[in-house]
């Protein structure tokens, strides 16, 4: 039923608290909101109530940096304010470094938005918990069954089945076909990953189901979302965005709980005990003496699922579009896999460590187009002073990653799409030792690091060794950047692909 709002009292009952809210707004000092301490970050000119909402604009990774630009140089930090939320924007490298140093357990929070309780509340996230004893819990047992040296190592003839997979599809799709790029390395990552978590791949159906619950629960978990930070509109719930992510937390639940039922139903009680294949990080869950109910064995077996997938297939693609824009860095790629790898088989997870160049492809990538450009926001749980200035508790603090690695006084030609300059008399160096963080920071920086470089790296290598790649129409890659807490494409990536001659035997023989 529709919620009525011409009577007089029950509107008047609407606009009290709101009314409320903008007079204790316009009421702040400036020492209330400085902390009482430290100098007062510079901000541009807010709005009662919503703030500086009017001012962002898609993507907000932009919208942030235009802001800080033309109000926050020199300081480091920018202040701004979503409804009522007081937000805080990291814009100097020095800055960031001190934040997750000397102040990292005060930021290591999350922000307690609405939109987020609604989401995972019920099956956290690790990136998404708030810090504290569950958060170690899980990130503890996702790190020491899935993403500590040796588990990746021992997971990586999984990786390198998948990549024989992911080449024979595109071989199947015929010469000269059109190719979704991002769609072809989601699958690769959901099945890569599902290998290590349940030693299964995911149905083609399944596949797509998930990446649509997962781009909708990152669309929603954006930190400049209204329906957190205007209390009048969670009231009236405009577009039922409460019923929208009600709905993505319960097929979120389910599918998590899936995962381990299903387990369960190919390996017995006692079954496990006698497991002589791989072993999976279900299969260690269950068998550990530690007492885990299924609500943390599937918050760690999504935790690895929808972060790894997302942002791994995502950076695959923007390699990929950033190959096609400077063919002369595509073939050098290649050269350098076929004088490595050669024609007679595919490249594995093992020959990464022998090209230096393609690793510099990945990493001139990461700066260009970082995982998350204004990292997962941190919140912070007391009051603390950073770079001479205060910071309240409660504060979001975000991260502008994109910005400070296309810093024009650190990277020469911050622009352009250059691998070279990660390169030092042949081997990867020089360019290592700047500025970037696009795994994050601190406490809070992100466990699957190892295993995102692994999977990205396999399946660029496998996609430029075994085909040879053109852009639709000869015409430029649009690089656009979308919104979103991943930063995807604006246009997704289609190109053509045609196996090159020396690798046809092998392909048709996958």
């Amino acid at each position: 039923m529709e919620m009525e709002i011409s009577h007089p009292l029950l509107l008047a009952s609407l606009l009290l608290p709101f009314t409320w809210l903008l007079l204790r707004l316009l009421s702040v000092s400036p020492r209330e909101r400085s902390g009482g301490h430290g100098r007062r970050i510079p901000s541009p000119p807010a709005l009662p109530v919503s703030g500086h909402l009017y001012l962002l604009k898609k993507p907000l990774h932009r919208s942030l940096a235009a802001l800080a630009a033309r109000y926050g140089a020199g300081a480091g930090l920018l202040h701004l304010r979503f409804g009522a939320k007081p937000v805080v924007l990291v814009t100097s490298p020095a800055v960031a470094d001190e934040c997750f140093t000397a102040h990292d357990v005060a930021l290591a929070g999350r922000p307690g938005l609405a939109s987020r309780r609604l989401l995972t509340d019920d099956c956290p996230a690790i990136g998404m918990c708030n810090y504290g004893p569950l958060w170690r819990q899980l990130r503890r047992l996702a790190t020491v069954h899935a993403l500590c040296a040796h588990r990746l190592a021992a997971a990586a003839a999984a990786r390198d089945a998948e990549a024989r997979a992911m080449a024979a599809r595109l071989w199947r799709a015929g010469p000269g076909g059109a190719v979704a790029v991002k769609a072809t390395a989601y699958q690769f990552v959901a099945n890569a990953i599902m290998a290590m978590v349940a030693g299964q791949r995911m149905p083609e159906e399944q596949v797509l189901r998930f990446k649509a619950m997962t781009e909708a629960g990152l669309a929603a978990a954006g930190a400049a979302n209204r329906h957190d930070s205007l209390p009048l509109l969670r009231l009236l719930d405009f577009g039922r965005t409460r019923r929208r992510l009600a709905g993505l937390a319960r097929a979120r639940r389910q599918f998590g709980q899936s995962i381990l039922d299903d387990y369960r139903r190919r390996h017995p009680r006692g079954a496990d005990a006698k497991e002589t294949a791989s072993r999976t990080m279900i299969g260690d869950l269950l068998r550990s003496p530690e007492v885990l109910d299924d609500v943390v064995m599937s918050s760690v077996c999504l935790s690895l699922l929808q972060a790894g997938t997302d942002t791994s297939s995502s950076t695959i693609e923007w390699a990929m579009a950033l190959l096609l824009n400077n063919p002369d860095v595509l073939r050098k790629a290649a050269s350098e896999i076929r004088s490595v790898v050669g024609a007679s088989r595919l490249l594995q997870e093992s020959d990464l460590a022998g090209l230096p160049y393609l690793r510099c492809v990945i990493t001139e990538t990461l700066r260009l187009k970082p995982l998350a450009p204004n990292h997962i926001p941190h919140e912070a749980s007391r009051d603390c002073v950073v770079a001479g200035y205060a910071v309240a508790r409660g504060t979001m603090v975000l991260v502008d990653v994109y910005s400070m690695q296309r810093d024009p006084d650190v990277w020469e030609e911050p622009e352009r799409f250059m691998p070279e300059r990660f390169m030092d008399g042949g081997e990867v160096g020089a360019g290592e030792s700047r500025w970037m963080m696009p795994f994050g920071m601190g406490r809070r920086r992100c466990p699957g690091e190892g295993l995102a470089l692994r999977t990205v790296g396999i399946a660029l290598g496998v996609m430029v060794q075994c085909f040879e790649w053109e852009r639709v129409g000869g015409k430029e890659v649009d690089m656009s950047e979308g919104s979103g807490l991943t930063m995807p494409m604006a246009v997704p990536l289609v190109a053509m692909c045609r196996p090159r001659a020396e690798m046809a035997t092998l392909l048709q023989a996958l």
